[in-house]
């Protein structure tokens, strides 16, 4: 019979278990919905890169839209008027 080496062991678990975005102050059931309750939330959750991303989207959204519009007046323009205009 042979014998097996011995099962190495699991690797310790990390020194840190801290996250940000877990509330210090209050139970974490409370704070796990989809809706979460207010003072659920942490100071990780929200910067200002979040805020000029919102900012950088709408004002692509807004160049799209001008380009739709921009684009639709000019073929309006280039096509005639109808049998009406033959005449």
């Amino acid at each position: 019979m042979s014998e097996r080496a011995p099962a190495a062991d699991p690797p310790p678990p990390p020194v840190s278990t801290i996250n940000d975005f877990i509330p210090e102050g209050r139970d974490l059931s409370e704070c796990i919905s989809s809706l979460p309750r207010p003072g659920c939330g942490s100071e990780a959750r929200s910067d200002a890169a979040q805020i000029v991303l919102f900012g950088v989207l709408l004002a692509a959204l807004v160049f799209i839209a001008w380009r739709i519009v921009r684009s639709g007046r000019r073929a309006r323009r280039a096509t005639p008027a109808g049998p009406a205009a033959d005449e």
